[in-house]
């Protein structure tokens, strides 16, 4: 048979139906399978691999350990390959060089390539992104596990040399690949070394036997897909490679080979218990006697904890070479420093390894936290405190690089996301680079860790892989086992997971069974099989049926969210929703946004115009085009305005008012385990926007889970007409913390405060000189010697606004009913609502009446939308200085009308001079109806250029809510301001909605030499409890539904700096 034909079928299915037939013995199966390439074969996950253990690197000395963070090896015992390797790609298996790995083959003509990073990120293939589509699947026309592509499955061959330090003359060598994707086979010097699979977890190789003085050659060949990527169908750009760091270490032929550091808590909570667990390997030839295991604590500080070693402990019996034993080290340290997410407090423990002789063999360290979780009457556990976690998925990404991220960035990734109030993070979906880990450490969140195994593109149809199929049994069992080993001293993980959209079946309860019996002293996660899991876990559910899942008494275990809040483009406008159900519910564990990043690549179009490119941008067919910007930060950590909202709704504070005439305030401390006396509270009373008092306290003494009251000084103020007034107050460290300076706020909550406010006096109008009105056939023009106004009779728009000397506007306003589609109006409307994208261009003018007044003149247009039977009504008023109010009515009637509309507004264009927006109303951040709770109320001001957000797929963007008014001016601060008779909803753009909404990458949008603003009542919020059906919709609650009629108002009126403070003139009733 040729193994390498095309197959028709699925391999493991046919073995399956043969074997049940009777036609094939297992043991005739099995033969099958050995004629399979390795990179073919389930049953081959790795050769002459070394056993999956912890990470770590032996050190010279103890001091030596302490000085090194865990997160850039410093050791004379490591050496790094990473740096330039020569390169040669390949499309397919048959035309790889065969004979590359030999020194003798010349290589100098092949090019240079980084490592660590994914090939295509250095211009060989392409990047292929795809959310549950295999990309085998459209080149082998169909789904045949564990068969790969034949005639295009790329092929990398790495070389490059090095040599060793004198000093590890007579100790063993280990190379260890932190992530090559998908498979690779390894040669030292000619001589195979080995071959690995399972991309996102070390693979280490013992290699002394093959090395040699001097100049050594390392060659790696690495396939892009092997049959080890049937199970790593993640949603993410599909790439490979050597991705992550290649390190070379160098340890003693009597080794530690692996530990397990536990550090927990007595019954109390108060008293710590460690406990090690050290594996000792024997690697020369019949080394007698017992090995000795010293361990030493030391704290942050570096001072020794207890006795120094602090345990001690023998190997149970002598060590014939190749064995391995253990050595079971105990000690209780006295009430130590907690670690959990909001104290994350640190230890290091250094073991040293001794020989019989009492001769240092080995020393290595590890950073350990005594904490104790539990789940117990459905609530989770941290210490004794109930804790909730408050989470986003993560994605290895980077903008530049690929799969590959450096140190800089997941440290920015960390400190991002506790600035921000996040505290747990699910790796999402597999084991990620091990600094992640150390980082999650250091700076304090909870992990969920994920094996690296994810089937959607098969499980999610009517098959199952890997199900309860044998032949991948030993890949499932592995992928489990080697994240647990690697990650198990890491004491910001609290729970596994089994992986993501695998199906169900006995491959993973027997994962399962061996995840419980490596590490009992965490919790199970598996979204697809709740049975066998400790908690109930959903993505994406709609909030009522998560409600009878929390109130449901027959659900004995608490309930998580892996994933919620799909934060495609403009979105996430579901946080108050599920965070007032968490806060409810003790029994809602934990909440996970999808996602933290958007994963777009940093790409030049032919003009050199940069954009973020995803799926299809390069030539990669099928694809799934932007479904990969999920994120509240976009692709370089810049975070997104949803971040903004994140931040309040997962803050661990809450702030009410209790007596605020008399400055009386509650503070809630929903922290589990820290006081807010770190904490300095400040608080300014402000009119609309001016600061009129402000304060601190210093003495914020209230204990976790308490609640405090405060008195603050607020002297009742001289109340002005129209005025509102607020009490900000806000809680902000009063000292550095590792992750953001002293001063950084943290929590914050506005109050209004219940003065009773006359209403605003009406606009003092003046003595301008009469109004001349002039009707033609296509106008009508009201004007004086100070300005012009013309109105069209043919669609009703205000086309023309003078006023002294200068142009107001450039383009006419008119109604608008249309918004850019967002990602989510895509998915959750797709062509619903389109009768409304052209009603506004498209309506019809019935009549237009002029009515004079002595001081006033009122322009009425009536019309029709093409909407049903769908009418509205515009009516200009138009006073003497030039002032303008515009009340626009809406009906929406009619049979076979949209359910709902986009938009209710007006829009019009001004000159690119008008460069600089003012506002008072919500900010500084863009918001939308569903997501500006706890965005502030305030006085805001900057260049319209930087108030509009470019999403990476244009869409709707840059709007303010609640709205009082906005003002738009020039450098020398002329202009207009427009005030609402009550709110409006306002945004503004250097490019016109068309523009916007046929764009699809940043870089096709244009600068025009005018701003579109939008002066809307209201529009529907951005949802997203999913971006893929007609959840994706906003909230009931936050659409605009045409059973209703709508009405709003506003004025506007010229403006230069001699008429005064835009404030004053905000402050102002239109005169009826």
């Amino acid at each position: 048979m040729n193994v390498y034909m095309k197959p028709r079928f699925s391999l493991s299915a046919f073995l399956s139906i043969i074997i049940v037939a009777g036609f094939m013995s297992p043991v005739q199966a099995q033969f099958f399978l050995s004629e399979l390439p390795d990179w073919e074969n389930p049953k081959v996950i790795g050769i002459n691999k070394e056993p999956a253990h912890a990470n770590f690197i032996p050190y010279a000395s103890i001091d030596q350990a302490l000085a090194d963070s865990g997160l850039t090896y410093n050791s004379p015992y490591h050496l790094s390959l990473d740096g330039q390797w020569k390169f040669k790609w390949s499309e397919n298996p048959d035309s790889r060089p065969t004979d590359f790995f030999n020194p003798e083959v010349s290589v100098n003509g092949w090019d240079d390539i980084t490592v660590p990073s994914p090939w295509q990120m250095q211009g060989y293939g392409k990047p292929i992104y795809l959310n549950s589509q295999y990309p085998m699947e459209s080149l082998m026309d169909g789904l045949f596990p564990p068969r790969v592509p034949r005639e295009y499955n790329p092929v990398g061959s790495y070389r490059r040399t090095f040599s060793l330090p004198n000093d590890w003359d007579g100790r063993q060598v280990l190379i260890q690949f932190e992530g090559v994707k998908s498979g690779f086979y390894l040669w030292v010097n000619g001589e195979k070394v080995g071959y690995s699979e399972g991309s996102m977890t070390p693979a280490e190789f013992n290699i002394t036997p093959h090395l040699k003085d001097g100049e050594n050659t390392l060659a790696v060949e690495v396939y892009r897909w092997t049959d080890g990527a049937w199970l790593e169908d993640q949603d993410m750009w599909r790439m490979s490679g050597i991705y992550r760091s290649v390190n070379l270490i160098s340890k003693p032929f009597v080794q530690l080979h692996d530990f397990f550091v536990k550090a927990g808590l007595d019954d109390e909570y108060t008293d710590g218990i460690l406990n090690i667990t050290a594996d000792v390997r024997n690697n020369t030839m019949g080394v007698e006697g017992a090995a000795t295991v010293e361990a030493y604590l030391f704290d942050q500080e570096g001072n020794p904890v207890g006795d120094a070693p602090i345990a001690t402990a023998q190997t149970e019996h002598s060590m014939p070479s190749g064995t391995l034993v253990q050595a079971h080290l105990e000690a209780a340290v006295d009430n130590p420093e907690k670690w959990t997410a909001e104290t994350p407090n640190l230890y290091n423990v250094v073991l040293v390894l001794k020989d019989d002789e009492g001769e240092t063999l080995e020393i290595t360290r590890s950073t350990t936290g005594f904490r104790s979780i539990e789940i117990k009457d459905k609530m989770f556990w941290v210490n004794g405190k109930e804790v909730k976690m408050k989470g986003v998925n993560l994605h290895d990404h980077d903008p530049l690089t690929g799969r590959y991220v450096s140190l800089e960035m997941m440290e920015k990734d960390v400190k991002l996301m506790k600035q921000n109030n996040l505290n747990a993070v699910r790796m999402a979906h597999y084991p990620h680079d091990r600094r992640y880990y150390e980082l999650f450490d250091k700076y304090g969140l909870y992990v969920m860790d994920e094996a690296n195994i994810e089937t959607h593109g098969i499980s999610f149809r009517k098959n199952m892989l890997p199900g309860s199929d044998p032949l991948w049994t030993d890949a499932v069992l592995d992928r489990g086992r080697s994240m647990v080993e690697a990650h198990k001293n890491h004491p910001s993980i609290v729970i596994w997971s089994m992986g993501n959209e695998a199906g169900h079946g006995e491959n993973f309860e027997q994962m399962v069974s061996l995840v419980r019996t490596l590490d009992p002293t965490r919790y199970i996660h598996y979204q697809h099989r709740n049975r066998i899991s400790d908690m109930y876990s959903y993505m994406y559910p709609s909030l009522e049926p998560l409600k009878e899942n929390l109130y449901d008494p027959d659900i004995r275990k608490p309930i998580v969210l892996c994933e919620y809040a799909h934060s495609m483009g403009n979105s996430t406008g579901t946080m108050d929703e599920y965070m007032e159900l968490m806060d409810k519910h003790p029994n809602f564990i934990a909440a996970f946004i999808w996602d933290w990043g958007d994963q777009g690549l940093l790409k030049e179009d032919e003009q050199g115009r940069e954009f973020w490119a995803y799926g299809g941008d390069y030539g990669d067919e099928p694809n799934d085009a932007n479904f990969n910007f999920n994120g509240i930060v976009f692709s370089d950590r810049t975070p997104q305005p949803a971040l903004a909202k994140v931040k309040y709704s997962y803050q661990f504070v809450d702030i009410s008012g209790t007596n605020l005439r008399n400055g009386e305030v509650r503070v809630d401390n929903k922290y589990s385990h820290i006081n807010l006396d770190r904490f300095e509270l400040r608080w300014a009373l402000k009119e609309d926007g001016a600061v009129l008092q402000s304060g601190s306290v210093d003495d914020l003494d209230v204990a976790p889970g308490a609640t405090g009251y405060f008195n603050l000084p607020i002297e009742a103020p001289e109340l002005e007409a129209g005025r509102e007034y607020w009490l900000d107050v806000s809680l902000h460290l009063k000292e550095d913390a590792r992750w953001a300076k002293k001063g950084f706020k943290m929590a914050w909550e506005q109050l209004a405060m219940p003065y009773g406010v006359p209403v605003a006096e009406e606009m003092v109008v003046g003595n301008q000189a009469g109004l001349q009105v002039e009707e033609s056939g296509k106008w009508v023009t009201v004007s004086n010697e100070l300005f012009t106004i013309q109105i069209s009779k043919a669609d009703g728009s205000l086309s023309t606004y003078e006023y002294d000397g200068r142009s107001l506007i450039s383009g006419p306003l008119e109604p608008n009913f249309w918004r850019a589609t967002t990602d989510n109006d895509r998915a959750g409307w797709g062509d619903d609502l389109m009768a409304w994208q052209d009603a506004g261009a498209n309506r019809k003018v019935r009549e237009v009446e002029v009515v004079e007044a002595q001081d006033r003149v009122e322009v009425r247009v009536h019309g029709s939308l093409p909407v049903g039977e769908t009418t509205y009504q515009t009516v200009y008023t138009i006073l003497r200085n030039g002032a303008v109010q515009v009340d626009q009515q809406l009906a929406p009637t009619g049979t076979d009308i949209p359910m709902a509309i986009p938009k209710v507004g007006m829009q019009l264009q001004i000159d690119k001079d008008y460069e600089n927006m003012h506002w008072y109303g919500r900010g500084p951040e863009e918001n939308y109806a569903d997501r500006k709770i706890g965005i502030t109320v305030g006085e805001y001001s900057g260049p319209i250029d930087s108030l509009w957000v470019n999403y990476p797929y244009p869409q709707e963007n840059g709007n303010r809510e609640d709205v009082r008014w906005a003002a738009f001016t020039t450098e020398e601060g002329d202009g207009f301001i427009a005030v609402a008779s009550e709110k409006l909803s306002i945004s503004a753009w250097p490019y016109s909605l068309e523009d916007l909404e046929q764009a699809t990458h940043i870089n096709e949008l244009p600068r025009r030499d005018y701003y579109t603003v939008n002066l809307d009542y209201k529009q529907q919020g951005v949802g997203g409890l999913d971006s893929w059906s007609d959840r994706a919709r906003a909230l009931p609650a936050y659409r605009l539904p045409t059973a209703e009629s709508y009405r709003y108002s506003f004025f506007i009126q010229p403006y230069s700096e001699d008429m005064g403070d835009l404030r004053d003139l905000g402050n102002v009733q239109f005169p009826k």
